[in-house]
This record gives C-alpha cells, structure tokens and sequence, in this order.
C-alpha cells in the first residue's frame, strides 16, 4: 500500500488514540516503519557481511580442495551449535522489547527504564552460563551428536573453545540493543554491532593474516569486536545517566538548562544525588510533553538483582528459547542427515543458509518494526493500528524478499561461488538449493514478520506451540520416516522443500491467529 493512499488517512486519523511520542510523534505508519526498520537493516547487512567474510576468510586459508570442503562444514555445525549457546540471551532481549515497548507506549517510562537494567543484569548473567556451558559440551555436540569427523572436527573445536566466552559480553550488549529497540531507539543498538561487525572484520583480518592464527584468528576477531562494543555502550548510558540526573535536578529545582543547551549542559547534582531524589521519571517526562521520550540509561538501584523483574522478563522470552531450542535439536537432526550426503552437501547448505540470510535482512529488519510498533500501539490501547502495522509489514516483507528470489533464481552461481571457492561440488550442490528461495522466500517473509509481531505483543507461548507442531511433523516425522524407509532418494534439495512446507503451514496458523486479536489481550 502507498504511503498516500485512502487507508493511509483512516491510520492517520486512527493514531489520535494510539498517539506514539519521541522520534515516532507525528508520522504515518508506513513513515514509523522506515524510521525504525532502516538502522535494524543497516546493522544486519554489516552482520551479514561480517558472517560471510568470516566464512570466506575460513575457505580461502590457501588449503586444497577437500579441506576447504571440510572448513565450511565445520563452520556450519559451529553457527548451529553456537545458536544453542544464545538461547537465554535471546529469550531476556525478546522479554525486554516486549515490555519495554509496551510501557513505554503507555509512557510508564520509570517502569521501561527499570526493566532494561534488570534485562542487562540478567543478560549477563545468562552470558556467563553460556559460555561454560558451550565450553563444557563442545567436543560433545561436535563429534558424538553432529558426527564431525577428522579436519572438520578440528576446526570446529578450535573455533568454539575460544568463540565461546564471546556469550559473556554479548549477553549485555543484546539484552540493552533489545531493549532500546522496543523504546524506539534503533539507531544506538546500529552503532553498537557497526563496531562489533566493523572490529571483528579488522581484528580477524589481523590475526588470521599478520599473527598467521587460522581458524583461531576468526574466533580472536569475534571476541576483540565485541569487547570493544560492550565498553562503548557502558560509556552511552553512563552519559545518559549523567544527561537525565542533571536535567530532572535541574526540573526539581524549578531551573531549567541554559537557554538552547542539552540536560547534559545544564547544572550539576549535588553529589551522590539520584534520579529519585531530583524528580520523579515520568513526572518528568510529563512535564517535557506528550512526544518527549527519555533514553534509556543506567541506575544503580535499577542493577540490583530484583528476581521478580527478572522473571517477568523471563516468562516472556522463554517460551521463544523453548521454541529456538526445540528448533535447534530438530536442526542437529536435520544436520545428521544432511552429513551423510556428504561433506560437500553439509558445505552446500552451509553455503546456502547464509545466503538466504541475505534475503531476510530487509525482512527481519521490518519484522523487528512491527514487533517494536506493535508492543507501542497496545501500549497506548489501540488494537487496531497494531493489527495494520502487522500486515503492512508483512506486505512489505513479501515484496523485499521476493524480489531478492528473483535475483537468487536467475544468478545462483554468482552468489554461490563466493564462498564456494576453488571447489566445483560445493557450487553444483548449493546452486539448485538457491534457485529455490524464489518460491521459499515470499512464505518465510510472511510467516517471519507475523511470528516477530506476535512476540513483540508478549503472545509468545502460542507461537512456540505452532513452531513445535509445525517443525516436529515436518521437518522431524517426515524426515525420520523418509530417511528410514526411502534414504537412497534424499537429497539437499527435498530437505530444503520439507524447510518451505513447514513454514507454508506456521504462515497459515500464524494468520488465524492474528486475525483473532487473541494477542491484543495479553497482559506483560
């Protein structure tokens, strides 16, 4: 739908009730979506180019043709068991947008600002259990359940036992990014991962081709990349606390800053002063207007451990850690067969999986603005202009990653031969997998927006139960009963078919579901 159409007016007029503040004040949905979706996209592609040149990096080591077969598939099993590791991490960032979306469309901004100290308090708490144990059960995943053998063992091993710890700094990072993604805030969360992507490049190009580290130096550069990101973003919100401790002084005080200053220019509090003793939040912000919107800082009360908080943060993310962790175990599964096809069709989808990752950068970047808008438009009581932001997004997505088929459809073994390098098995395994998106892609936009929307509504245990039915039969049952009575027939590219069955069917429940306004009801 275009921006100027006749249901664009009906939205418009629509947003009396469901008014949004801050940088969203003023707009038209279609405008809001762009103004939240453009730096998500921005951060994914630079996510996505640094996957890729980590995967290039690791297959141009100037090895010959079957140990380059042997790297991507020991990267691969690496992405897999590594997306394990992330689970808690994920579940506290989905908690955080969530709620933080919600109150701060009700402009409880006290109650939004607590949550993300809570959320990044826990983020590093799952962190840390993290990495031990993917420390712990490296060697475990890699060889007794996935099956690595020899070369591909190795890589995957040396990756992860230093990749690993990387969990106890991204915890915060993520937990905070999520957070100020569901106040509004996309553009500080871009910053942060530029210097996480943009670091890990540098750092890994470093180690693998001056310190001559191999697979290690990749694993190094994640690290060094994050370790810098997480000090920048403690110094932002520590700037912020200082900016919003001077500015609701100065408001108690009856004074405000000087004229055409930021609360950072504006006078001190007297030492070892806080928010509390100046002027309460949301009083605050009250008096600033109804579009001001406060950024997200620190608080050192708001830091100590408050178990209540924490699970009510918890309760909402971990049906989604449930959810990617059934995926996960379904994957290794999945992984298992695909291994005995053969290095290259394990390299192959390898391969694959990060090229369909180009395709839904615009896609999650929109999915993300609808989870953000639709947390914000519940918050502030309008069900309705929640439900338009959830199919304009899914309009939109469709139409980005379709197009993106089109292009994968036409020119698969230019994409291919990126990252296949000097092997011709790879490229000939991998091509008829990436023609294929132009029919998988167009279901997966659909059904990826609508999923991410609900979960931004807080409806998160009804979308687990739809992944679980909709993957367990597909890509489980079938596959099991396919590789048992009929394995000779397998191939990598039925596999991927089963993949686009199965999301066709969560598009289909998906839908229902939304159109139920089930989700509109839910308390966070």
């Amino acid at each position: 739908m275009s921006i100027g159409d006749g249901r664009d007016g009906r939205v418009r007029a629509g947003m009396v009730k469901g008014q949004l503040g801050g940088k969203l004040a003023g707009k038209s949905l279609p405008a809001q979506i762009v103004s939240i979706a453009f730096w998500p996209l921005m951060e994914n592609t630079l996510s996505f180019i640094c996957s890729i040149t980590s995967l290039f990096l690791a297959t141009h080591l100037g090895t010959p043709e079957e140990m380059t077969k042997q790297i991507a598939a020991g990267m691969g099993v690496v992405s897999q068991i590594m997306l394990l590791g992330f689970l808690m991490q994920g579940a506290v960032g989905m908690g955080a947008t969530a709620i933080v979306s919600r109150m701060t469309g009700a402009r409880r901004f006290g109650s939004a600002n607590y949550t993300t100290n809570q959320a990044a308090v826990l983020g590093f708490l799952a962190g840390l259990l993290s990495s031990l144990l993917m420390f712990a059960t490296a060697d475990f995943f890699i060889k007794d359940v996935v099956l690595l053998r020899d070369y591909a063992a190795e890589v995957a091993l040396t990756y992860m036992h230093i990749a690993c710890w990387v969990a106890v700094l991204s915890g915060v990072v993520f937990a905070v990014n999520a957070a100020m993604r569901g106040a509004g805030d996309t553009r500080t969360p871009f910053i942060i991962m530029l210097l996480v992507d943009g670091l890990n490049i540098l750092f890994s190009l470093v180690f693998v081709y001056v310190f001559d580290l191999g697979i290690a130096g990749l694993a190094y550069g994640l690290l060094g990349g994050m370790g810098v990101a997480v000090t920048v973003l403690l110094s932002i919100l520590v700037r912020r606390t200082l900016r919003i401790h001077r500015a609701m002084r100065a408001a108690a005080e009856g004074a405000s800053p000087a004229e055409g200053a930021s609360p950072a220019e504006g006078a001190s509090p007297a030492e070892g002063a806080s928010p509390a003793e100046g002027a309460d939040l949301d009083a605050f912000c009250e008096r600033k207007g109804s579009s001001y919107v406060p950024p997200l800082y620190l608080n050192r009360r708001s830091l100590r451990p408050d178990f209540g908080e924490m699970w009510r943060i918890v309760s909402i993310g971990l049906p989604q850690a449930l959810e990617v962790g059934g995926i996960w175990c379904i994957q290794i599964y999945v992984l298992r067969v695909i291994a005995g096809l053969g290095d290259a069709a394990i390299g192959a989808h390898n391969i694959a999986v990060r090229i369909e990752s180009m395709s839904f950068l615009p896609g999650f970047a929109i999915g993300l603005a609808g989870a953000t808008l639709v947390g914000q438009y519940l918050g502030t009581g309008s069900a309705r202009l929640a439900l338009e932001t959830v199919k304009r997004c899914a309009r939109y997505a469709v139409m980005f990653m379709g197009l993106m088929g089109l292009l994968f459809f036409f020119f698969p073994e230019m994409f291919v031969s990126i990252l296949a390098s000097n092997s011709r098995e790879l490229v000939e395994a991998a091509t008829p997998v990436i023609r294929f998106f132009l029919i998988a892609e167009p279901i997966f936009a659909a059904m990826m927006v609508i999923k991410m929307s609900l979960r931004g509504a807080g409806d998160t245990r009804r979308v687990m139960f739809v992944s679980y039915g909709c993957l367990g039969f597909f890509r489980l049952v079938v596959l099991v009963l396919w590789n048992h009575f009929w394995p000779e027939s397998i191939t990598l590219l039925g596999i991927w078919v089963l993949f686009t069955l199965d999301m066709l069917a969560e598009f289909v429940i998906l839908r229902r579901m939304l159109n139920g306004l089930k989700w509109a009801r839910r308390k966070v």
